[in-house]
C-alpha cells in the first residue's frame, strides 16, 4: 500500500491560471508598448510606402529589418506587412532571405515565450485531457509542424504559441518551421512591389498580381498531400524550387569597395556620342557594347555621399538615363516604356517602380532616383529637361554625359534646346496662349506651383520680346501639348 503522504502532490491549479494570466498580460503589455510607440502605424498600409522609403536610406538596414521583424513575431504582431516590405526594400533574394531570418528568429521567440510561462501550466490545467497534445510530441512532431508550415492558411503566430504550450521539441520545431516557411515567404516577397509601390497603375491592377498570388498560395496548400506520395524528400525540392522561380530579374553583383572610387563617365560620353543622334537613341548599339555594362558596375559602387552637389546632380541624372536604357534592354521593349509589365492592356506594375537601379551601393527604383533623391535633395527644376524616360514626349537625351564642370552650362543647354521644340513647346502670342509639354504641368510645384513659376523659367531661355513679355506677365492661357509615349529610338546603321 503506498503512503499517501509521501506520494507527489500535484500543483495546485491556481498557481498554473497565475501563469497563463502573466503569459496573457505580458503579451497585452508588448502589443500596448508597440502601439504607443507607434509601431503599427509605420507598418499599416497608409504609412509602408514611406517607411520602405525612409528605410532604404539606413544604415545597416538588413540587421534593423530581421530584429524589428524577430520582436514583432515575438510578441504575436501582424507580420504580413513587413513580409511585403522587405521585398520592396531589399528587392526579391534579400527580401526573402532577410525576411525568412527574420520570421524563423521570431517564430522561436514566441515558442519559448508560450513554453516557458504557459506550457507546463496548460499541461497542469488539462489534467488527463492533455494526452490529445501527444500526437505533437515525439519524432512525429517534425512532419507534422511541417505540414502545418506549408498551408498558407494556418494562423502563423498561433502556431508559434501553439507549438510552445503543447510542448513540441526545440529542435523538431525551429527545423520544420525554418523549412515550412520558405515558400510562403517567397510567394508573398515576390508579389510585395505590386502590393506596396504606390504607383497610380500598380494601384488599379494590383488585383491582378494579388489574385495571381492566391492561386501559387492555394497550391501550396496541396503540397503536404503530395509530399505524402512522393516522399518528403519532395517537400524540400519543391520548397527551394519555389524560392529559385521568384526571382524576376537576374541580380547584379556589386563588388565591394575598399576605397570610395571616382565616377569617370568617359566611357558614358563616349557611347552617347555615337549611339545617340538628335535625342534618338540606338537601344540595340548599348545593349551590344560590353563598355555599358561595365559603366553601370561603375554606379553601383560610387558612395554618392562623398561627391560634391554637382558630381552629385551629374551623377544620378546620369544614373536614371542609363538605367533607363538598361530597363528598355532588360525588357526588351522598342515600342513604348509603358508597355512594360503590360499584359492584356492591363499594366501589371510601373516601369518606374522597377528595382532595377544599381546606384549608391544600393538598389533602388527610377521613381526613387527622380522623386526621391533629384527633386528631393537638390530642388532644380532644370532637372525635368535633363531626366528622360525613353519616350518621344521627353526631352531630348543629351549626346554627351553630365559633368560637375559643366553642370550649370549643360542644363541651361537642355532647358533652350526642349524649349525650342515646337510641336511640344510654343507661344502663340496673338491668342495669349502656351502651348507647353505636359512635364511642366505635370511638375509644376517644382517650377513655384503656379504656372506663371512656368512661364518665368520658360522667360530665362526666350530671346527678348513679345513672346519673352507674356510669359514674364503670366497673363497666358495654357494648354498641355500630346505627350508622345513612342518609344525615341534610333535605328542602328
Amino acid at each position: 500500500m503506498t503512503d499517501v503522504t509521501s506520494a507527489p502532490q500535484p500543483a495546485p491549479r491556481s498557481g498554473a491560471w497565475l501563469r497563463l494570466a502573466i503569459f496573457g498580460v505580458l503579451l497585452v503589455a508588448l502589443w500596448s508598448v508597440a502601439r504607443l510607440l507607434g509601431f503599427e502605424e509605420y507598418i499599416s498600409p497608409a504609412r509602408i510606402g514611406t517607411t520602405i522609403r525612409d528605410a532604404r536610406a539606413l544604415p545597416f538596414a538588413g540587421a534593423i529589418f530581421v530584429m524589428a521583424y524577430a520582436a514583432v513575431t515575438t510578441i504575436g504582431l501582424p507580420a504580413l506587412p513587413l513580409t511585403l516590405a522587405g521585398g520592396a526594400i531589399f528587392g526579391v533574394a534579400g527580401g526573402i532571405t532577410l525576411t525568412w531570418l527574420g520570421a524563423t528568429l521570431g517564430a522561436t521567440g514566441a515558442y519559448l515565450l508560450a513554453r516557458l510561462l504557459g506550457g507546463d501550466a496548460l499541461t497542469r490545467l488539462l489534467g488527463a485531457r492533455a494526452g490529445t497534445l501527444d500526437r505533437l510530441l515525439g519524432d512525429g512532431a517534425f512532419l507534422t509542424i511541417l505540414r502545418l508550415r506549408l498551408i498558407p492558411v494556418v494562423p502563423f503566430n498561433a502556431l508559434n504559441f501553439g507549438a510552445g504550450l503543447a510542448g513540441v521539441r526545440l529542435s523538431h520545431y525551429v527545423g520544420a518551421t525554418a523549412i515550412g516557411i520558405l515558400p510562403g515567404t517567397s510567394v508573398y516577397t515576390y508579389f510585395a512591389d505590386a502590393l506596396l509601390a504606390g504607383t497610380e497603375g500598380a494601384r488599379q491592377t494590383a488585383f491582378v498580381r494579388v489574385a495571381i498570388a492566391g492561386v501559387l498560395l492555394l497550391a501550396l496548400s496541396y503540397v503536404p498531400a503530395l509530399a505524402k506520395r512522393a516522399g518528403w524528400i519532395s517537400v524540400l525540392v519543391l520548397s527551394l524550387a519555389t524560392a529559385s522561380v521568384s526571382q524576376p530579374l537576374p541580380a547584379q553583383t556589386t563588388p565591394a569597395a575598399t576605397t570610395a572610387p571616382v565616377v569617370d563617365h568617359a566611357a558614358w560620353n563616349a557611347m552617347l556620342s555615337v549611339y545617340v543622334t538628335d535625342g534618338m537613341v540606338d537601344y540595340d548599339a548599348f545593349q551590344r557594347d560590353p563598355r555599358f555594362a561595365a559603366y553601370l558596375a561603375q554606379l553601383s559602387r560610387v558612395p554618392a555621399a562623398t561627391l560634391s552637389h554637382h558630381e552629385q546632380l551629374a551623377y544620378w541624372i546620369n544614373v536614371y538615363n542609363a538605367f533607363t536604357i538598361e530597363l528598355m534592354n532588360r525588357r526588351h521593349e522598342r515600342t513604348s516604356i509603358r508597355d512594360i509589365n503590360k499584359v492584356l492592356g492591363v499594366t501589371l506594375k510601373s516601369p518606374w517602380a522597377e528595382p532595377i537601379v544599381r546606384a549608391d551601393r544600393r538598389t533602388l527604383t527610377l521613381d526613387d532616383v527622380e522623386h526621391e533623391i533629384i527633386r528631393k535633395q537638390f530642388k532644380d527644376p532644370r532637372i525635368h529637361v535633363a531626366l528622360v524616360c525613353a519616350a518621344m514626349g521627353c526631352p531630348p537625351l543629351r549626346s554627351e554625359a553630365f559633368t560637375a564642370e559643366r553642370l550649370d552650362a549643360q542644363l541651361d543647354d537642355q532647358a533652350r534646346v526642349f524649349l525650342t521644340q515646337r510641336h511640344k513647346n510654343r507661344v502663340d502670342v496673338k491668342t495669349s496662349t502656351v502651348y507647353g509639354s505636359p512635364i511642366f504641368t505635370w511638375y509644376r510645384a517644382d517650377f513655384g506651383g503656379t504656372l506663371a513659376g512656368v512661364g518665368a523659367f520658360w522667360a530665362r531661355y526666350t530671346p527678348a520680346g513679345p513672346e519673352q513679355a507674356l510669359l514674364r506677365s503670366g497673363n497666358f492661357r495654357w494648354v498641355d501639348t500630346e505627350y508622345d509615349w513612342t518609344v525615341n529610338r534610333r535605328r542602328g546603321k
